[in-house]
């Protein structure tokens, strides 16, 4: 039977779950860095990858290391706010306790949606990698891609112990595969590939920034988890750093290595599944497989780790009344409706025909989500240097969105349509939710 009643504060990410069940104490320095790295990982580089190419053509990496510069400003700006908060939560808690509890109501929404893309983004990547590893035809990609999410939905409604997989191995491997494709690109290394540099423009390579930014999230999931941490206040602001810059540094050797290994052309036109291509071309056969479960593996982990942390959150926002009560709903423990209600709508974005879209969606999402978590810092921190790396952050996000918007403006309406409507969407429900809060207010006490 489903039971209303609250339970007792839930772990956020898998690892963190599995720590709890053996017993293992709370997390170190090298347990939460791999987190945040899994969580970022996980769909990254082998989504935007050709993506990052079409766009930025053979500065690439130069997308990513502005990418990674954003979310280095953006992870100070959640770990100043953590630290001044002394508890787990993200932004809906900042929000709160800062005094703005309908701007955190409606961004813990907007953030909900923004996992809800990712979650596709992740399916997609799945769904490509394995009809392609097959020699299937693209109409199967979707089907892959709706059947790892409802497998992963199935493992997560068993329970925190069939669903606390181990991430340990997981990031290992992914690692490795990149890292041994990459070195390979490294021992091929000639400047005559990437010349001119310049073949996309500045321009070419500020929108690939803007439009692959959602490949930095899954950083901030730890701040959820802030009171899992061993010496929070001291763990959570280098875990945050280390893995943004390790992330960042993955991300720039496996695209140089890649574009190395095969042309841009080739990067482009296979741009679903760009890293097999650069598996073949180094390895062979067995290149082109082993780069193939790379990409399984960090998909599904990374689809595990959002569906595990999502719905909880879900389930503790409804449980604050700021999200439909049948969010709040549980069953043994577990956030059952939040749980099928991501799996069914992520598996209907999956469907996109373009990863382009997927991507460009959820970095907005990102952009707006971070863009408001710095704003909040510089607002609220104290000290000029605090405030200044938050505000520089809050231009930056704001800057990538505004980016982001005139390209599709100008190269793809149909997308900006499509974000645009879904954010309508958003807002919309979020006002019907508030009027009707407001008419039936919850416990018989004033709505807020």
């Amino acid at each position: 039977m489903i039971s209303e009643s609250p339970t007792p504060k839930a772990a956020f990410h898998p690892r963190t779950a599995a720590h709890r069940d053996k017993g293992l104490g709370k997390l170190r320095l090298r347990d939460a860095a791999a987190m945040a790295v899994g969580g970022m990982i996980g769909g990254g580089i082998f989504s935007v990858l050709g993506v990052t190419v079409a766009l930025a053509g053979h500065l690439a990496v130069g997308s990513f290391i502005i990418g990674g510069a954003i979310a280095m400003v953006t992870a100070h700006s959640f770990a100043a706010l953590s630290i001044r908060a002394g508890r787990s939560g993200g932004l809906f808690v900042y929000l709160h306790n800062a005094g703005y509890p309908r701007t955190g109501s409606y961004i813990s929404w907007l953030l909900m949606f923004g996992y809800l893309i990712a979650l596709a983004v992740y399916g997609f990547t799945f769904g490509h990698y394995a009809a392609h590893a097959f020699g299937l035809p693209g109409a199967f990609a979707n089907g892959f891609a709706a059947l790892i999410l409802l497998v992963f939905l199935g493992i997560n409604l068993r329970g925190v112990g069939a669903s606390a997989l181990s991430e340990d191995v997981v990031v290992l491997i992914k690692v490795a595969v990149l890292a041994l494709i990459s070195a390979i690109g490294f021992a091929h290394f000639s400047p005559e590939r990437l010349a001119p540099p310049d073949d996309k423009g500045l321009a070419g390579v500020i929108i690939a920034s803007a439009s692959i930014f959602v490949a930095y999230e899954g950083f901030e999931l730890l701040c959820y988890d802030y009171d899992d941490l061993l010496k929070p206040r001291w763990t959570l602001p280098r875990a945050l750093y280390l893995s943004v810059a390790m992330v960042t540094l993955v991300y720039v050797t496996v695209t140089i290595g890649s574009q190395m290994l095969v042309s841009d052309s080739v990067i482009v036109a296979q741009k679903e599944v760009a890293f097999a291509a650069a598996g073949q071309a180094a390895l062979g056969p067995a290149g082109y497989w082993i780069a193939s479960l790379g990409a399984l593996l960090a998909a599904s982990s990374a689809i595990n780790a959002t569906l595990f942390s999502t719905a909880r959150q879900m389930h503790e926002i409804a449980l604050a009344k700021e999200l439909p009560a049948v969010f709040a709903r549980s069953r043994a423990g577990l956030p059952v409706p939040a749980l099928v209600f991501l799996a069914v709508f992520g598996a209907s974005f999956a469907m996109l025909p373009d990863i382009t879209a997927l991507l460009t969606f959820g970095s907005a999402v990102f952009l707006a989500v971070f863009g408001a978590t710095n704003l909040l810092a510089c607002l609220v921190l104290s000290g000029f240097w605090p405030r200044l790396f938050s505000g520089t952050g809050f231009l930056a996000c704001l800057g990538a969105l505004v980016v982001l918007v005139v390209q599709l403006i100008l190269h793809d309406q149909a997308t900006l349509l499509l974000i645009g409507g879904s954010m309508a969407t958003v807002s919309a429900l979020r006002l019907a939710f508030a009027w009707h809060r407001k008419r039936n207010p919850p416990n018989g006490a004033a709505a807020a």
